[in-house]
């Protein structure tokens, strides 16, 4: 494998500035007609690819990064970089002021311009305007967590943001020993060592690739419609920030395998219990490889914002692709069905006691 430090070190996408070619004033992109929209003579530019441009995303070989997966040279990349969080944003040069949307910080500064880039294979445009992502949290509040439609329980400092993440199709192999228990005609169990091979494709397996999106919400809402990932295209940025990549491709693999990994841990036995027709199994070992990986290296659409509850702030994400929310709040939904639950357990060994004190008097 190739060393990918230069990808840990690049940024993203290259610095994106659109001119209104009818006023020449600055272009961004409207979620809402999917077009790019100048505020100053309000006219619409479609975003247009060229013709020999293939404009299904495909996935590229794995070990093929050097060869396939970077921008020419020449390309260059301009950033911010916050000093509260460390986040470093790629950024159009009409927002450079404003404040951090990870962490709210007004400390952001230019920083330096990169080289040579690892350039995405395709984006995920934002479909969702502010307006209904802000409806979207307030439906969430009333139909999720059973909260009234408060005007306290605004968001606060929503922004949008591209995040990027790998997704990994690969195919695997796992050889495998086992122990298949089998019941004697005394109901004993007897265990008897076996092995085998298990093969299984995976497709799609999501690794989010920015330090910023691990906090737990962002994995809560990480599905997009399969028919919104278009070829990287620079004009889908207009007007909107994107966090680079501070996860390396091959680490981007390492987190994959252990993602599938959590899936063989579960399949391989129902498979050897089918295959060798036992009852119970210990002791599994296994080793995978892998074949046929290919990776696909996506910028997806995000609303990061928070919300003030209780005089507590708490993180809120929002799908810039399908309006979906995820929220930390703590949710009254989640509290009356664990009291549910415990009253109904409360009420069964009731029930069983009532029971036995009836059969023993």
């Amino acid at each position: 494998m190739a060393d990918d430090n230069d990808s840990k070190k690049a940024a993203t996408i290259p610095g994106n500035e659109r001119k209104c070619p009818n006023c020449g004033g600055t272009l961004t992109y409207d979620p809402k007609s999917e077009k790019l929209f100048c505020s100053l003579c309000e006219k619409y530019k479609e975003i247009t690819y060229e013709a020999h441009e293939d404009l299904k995303v495909e996935g590229i070989a794995y070990n093929d990064i050097l060869n396939s997966n970077r921008a020419t040279l020449g390309d260059k990349c301009r950033l911010l970089s916050c000093d509260g969080c460390g986040a470093e944003l790629i950024y159009d040069s009409a927002q450079i002021s404003g404040s951090c949307p990870f962490c709210g910080s007004t400390n952001i500064i230019p920083a330096a311009s990169a080289g040579s880039i690892m350039r995405p294979t395709g984006i995920i445009p934002f479909s969702v305007a502010e307006e209904r992502a802000r409806s979207s949290f307030q439906r969430y509040l009333e139909e999720e967590l059973f909260f009234p439609k408060l005007k306290h329980y605004d968001l606060e400092n929503l922004f949008p943001v591209y995040l990027p993440y790998f997704s990994f199709d690969t195919d695997t192999e796992s050889d495998y020993q086992i122990e298949i228990g089998y019941r004697d005609s005394d109901n004993n169990i007897i265990y008897k060592p076996k092995s085998g091979s298990y093969e299984r494709s995976f497709s799609d397996i999501k690794v989010f690739a920015d330090s910023k999106a691990h906090n737990g919400q962002i994995n809560r809402i990480r599905e997009f419609r399969p028919s919104s990932i278009r070829p990287f295209h620079p004009d889908y940025m207009a007007g909107y920030y994107a966090e680079r990549n501070s996860m390396t491709l091959k680490h981007g693999f390492e987190v994959a395998r252990y993602e599938i990994s959590k899936v063989l841990d579960k399949a391989i036995p129902k498979h050897a219990l089918r295959e060798f027709k036992g009852d119970k199994y210990q002791n599994l070992r296994y080793k995978t490889e892998y074949s046929k990986t290919k990776y696909k290296y996506i910028l997806a659409p995000f609303y990061l914002a928070s919300v003030n509850y209780k005089g507590k702030k708490y993180d809120v994400a929002i799908n810039g692709n399908t309006g979906k929310v995820a929220c930390a709040m703590p949710s009254p939904r989640k509290f009356l069905k664990k009291l549910l639950i415990t009253l109904g357990i409360i009420a069964a060994v009731a029930l069983i006691a009532y029971l036995i004190y009836r059969a023993l008097f």
